[in-house]
Formats: structure tokens, sequence, C-alpha cells
């Protein structure tokens, strides 16, 4: 290789600009060179870009802010990242200290779903805000050849960013970008750091008990409201794909395009979304069920002061989800040391055969260990095992193991209320 090739691609490993000739191409020869289909290519808004002497395919198109996809128009994720500013709370989904322009959010396209090497990605595409638009860029892979102009593009491409926004990309797609970039990585730049927001963890936060799956495709429909028309469904993409590079007509990876640009601008609805229901959650647009995931979520980061104020107004409410929110509120005022206050809701839920499991044994504990009361740890224990000894016998190694547990606990506070009979005859444990 030339020693001007040589020097074009250390700059590029160590993120230095190296001019329009390594951005396009490193010759005109090399250039001039005919790309299959490249009008078609052009009519999809797609173009080659040449690093050395490879090519990768460039899509990009752009869409005001004020364009709708599903229910929301894009800007709406300008307006959430702006109310994160005044946020004063510690949340996973934060985008406090950023701009909405910080934010990528992307996904890729890839020949299978294991993580091994043999699985190759072909598409990374994104979206981004920039300005009064939303652009979405579509990195291709004409050929398996042609990683190297790939990767050297993108990663050129997102410079410094720092942010991915994802459904499933902190265990698949970026995981895969990077053993992908191991086989390149002495010819292209060096993979930046990123922080990660993924929203299929937020999703199933939400939503698990209340969709059927929390698939995007599902999350799209029900809680987005966006409806794919002439979709290609994403376990089409390998298989055109193959069939696109026996014949690299841009008509046969067309939809795949498309898919994947919805993908990304799902993504950036869903964040808004999302960001609203933790920033807004007492607007009165959430479910019951939504505001208290958003408690235990808060309380899952350590935010207790807004955890146990949710569940305060959930716990006085009229709807399904009181009586678990008051236990969930009476473990909180238990774990802060408010033992009395514990106490009384979890009477009250034992009083109405509510969760008597859970709140009996937790109550047990405060009579024994706060109350010092042993008997009355005893009789609370004896009716939990009591109501749970039939379901164990019918149920899983859990449920037999909890019952186990609770009959040791049952037979020590008997020794120890006997223990107290013995001592104090004719009264009961101070």
């Amino acid at each position: 290789m030339a020693l001007k090739g040589k020097l074009s691609r250390l700059k590029a490993r160590m993120g230095v600009e190296t001019g329009s000739q390594s951005e396009q191409t490193v010759s005109h020869s090399i250039a001039d060179q005919k790309v299959p289909y490249e009008q078609s290519w052009r009519q999809l808004h797609a173009k080659p870009a040449w690093f050395e002497d490879e090519y990768s395919i460039i899509r990009e198109v752009s869409y005001d802010l004020d364009k709708n996809h599903g229910r929301y128009p894009l800007r709406q994720v300008v307006h959430q990242v702006e109310k994160w500013q005044e946020h004063i709370a510690n949340h996973p989904l934060s985008a406090k200290g950023m701009h909405v322009e910080e934010l990528l959010f992307f996904d890729t396209e890839t020949t299978g779903l294991s993580h091994g090497a043999g699985t190759t990605i072909f598409m990374l595409g994104y979206a981004q805000v920039k300005g009064e638009e939303v652009v979405v860029k579509q990195h291709f892979l004409p050929g398996p050849e042609r990683e190297v102009a790939l990767y050297h593009h993108f990663l050129h491409d997102v410079g410094d960013m720092k942010n991915l926004v994802t459904f499933n990309g902190k265990a698949f797609d970026w995981p895969q970008v990077k053993t992908r970039h191991t086989f390149v990585r002495d010819r292209v730049p060096y993979l930046p750091k990123f922080g990660h927001y993924d929203l299929l963890h937020a999703s199933r936060r939400l939503w698990k008990e209340l969709l059927p799956s929390c698939k995007l495709s599902v999350v799209e429909q029900e809680i987005l409201h966006f409806h794919r028309e002439e979709d290609t469904p994403g376990y089409l993409a390998p298989m055109l794909y193959f069939d696109f590079l026996q014949d690299p007509d841009p008509e046969l990876v067309k939809g795949v395009f498309q898919h994947n640009e919805w993908d990304v601008l799902s993504l950036l609805t869903l964040y808004a979304h999302l960001s609203a229901s933790i920033l807004e959650v007492n607007s009165g647009q959430l479910l019951a069920k939504e505001q208290f995931e958003v408690a235990r979520w808060y309380e899952a980061v350590g935010e207790l002061g807004i955890s146990q104020s949710l569940y305060e107004q959930l716990a006085q409410g009229d709807h399904s989800i009181q009586a678990e929110a008051m236990l969930r509120l009476a473990h909180l005022e238990k774990k802060r040391g408010r033992f009395e206050r514990a106490q009384g809701l979890y009477e009250t839920l034992i009083e109405r055969d509510l969760f008597l499991k859970e709140a009996g044994i937790e109550l047990a504990k405060i009579y024994e260990h706060q109350l010092k009361d042993a008997e009355k740890a005893f009789n609370v224990t004896k009716k939990v095992f009591m109501s749970r000894k039939e379901v164990a016998r019918l149920t899983n190694k859990h449920e037999k193991a909890f019952l186990a547990a609770t009959e040791n606990r049952l037979r020590r506070l008997e020794d120890k209320v006997r223990k107290s009979q013995t001592l104090f005859p004719g009264q009961a444990q101070d």
C-alpha cells in the first residue's frame, strides 16, 4: 500500500480529519468506478460514499419537527428534553444537562440474532434532531467486504456523540457493533464510549402487565398509536439482504430501509412518551397501574420521597391498584424506620384479607422486633402459615420454600411465647 494510504488510515483511526480526499475517495480512478444501480440508489435518497478502494451506501432524509409520527409530533422530544432540565430528581431516563441534539436514536439491521462473530450488521440507522428537523441517516453495507467503508463513514458521522437511545440496544445492537468493529479497528476510528438509554427496559417497567408483549411493534400500536402500512417485517430483513448480495438491486432492500426508518422515529417518540410519563405522572393521562410503576421505578433508584408521595396518592384512590400501593407504601415506611405507620398499613391489609402473605410476615417482624410482642407475632405468622399451607401443596418450589421458612419462624415464635409465659405466668409478654 502507498504511504499516502497508510497515513490516511492512521489519521482515520485517530479521528483526525483527512480532508475531502479521504472522506470521498483516494483517487479519481476509484471514485469514477461504477456502482451497480447507482441511479436507483439516488431515487431512494441514497448514494455511495467512498473510502480508499471501498464504498458503503448512505441514505439521508429529513423531516420537519412538526411532522406527526403516530400520536405525537416529532417536536415532542424537544419539549420533553427541555422539561428534564427542570427536574431535580435522579432518573435513568433523565436528559438533564443535555441538548436534544446530543441524543442519537439508534437501531441496526443484522443477518441474524446471535451474538457471535458470524452475524453481520448490514445497516446502521439513526435519527437525530438538528435545528428544526429530524435527520434520519442510514449506513448500508453493500457487501461483506466493505465493512471498513461502512464503519469509517458511520464513526466519522457520529463523531463525539455520547448518548444512544435504543430498544434492546444495550444487550444486542451495541455489543454487535463492538464485535464487528474489532475486525476493522486498525483501519477506522475508535468507538465512542456511549451512555445508553434502553427503552425496552423502560417499556417493560411500565407496561409488561398491561400489554400482550413489549415488542416495539406492539408498543407502537398500543402506546404510540403508530400503525405501519406495508411494513417489511424485521425477520425478513436478513433474507432480503442475502437476495440483494446476489443481485444488488436497491428495490430488494427498499422495504428494509423503510422499516429501519420507522424504528428510529418510533424510538424518538417513545422516548418523548416515556419522559412525559415520568415528568408529568400526575397529569391525569396515565393509568393508575402506570403511575404505580413510575413510583416503583423512583423507589428503585433511591428517590424515596417521590415514590412515597405517589404511593400515598394511589393508596387513597378507588381503583384496582389501591391495595398494592398500600403494601408498597407500608414496605417503604418500614424501610425508612417509620414502624408505627407501617404497622397500621399492614394491619389494614390483613383485616381486608389482602396480600396476607406479604403483609403478614412483615407485620410479624414489627411485632417481634420493634414491639417485642412475640404472641402477636406468633398469631399473625400462624394465620399466614394456615392460609398458604394448601396453596403450597399445589404450587411451585418457591411457595414450598416460603412455607418451610414460615413454619420455622412459627416454631421459633412458639418457643419464644412459651418461655415468656414461663417467666411471666398469667400475663402476656410486654
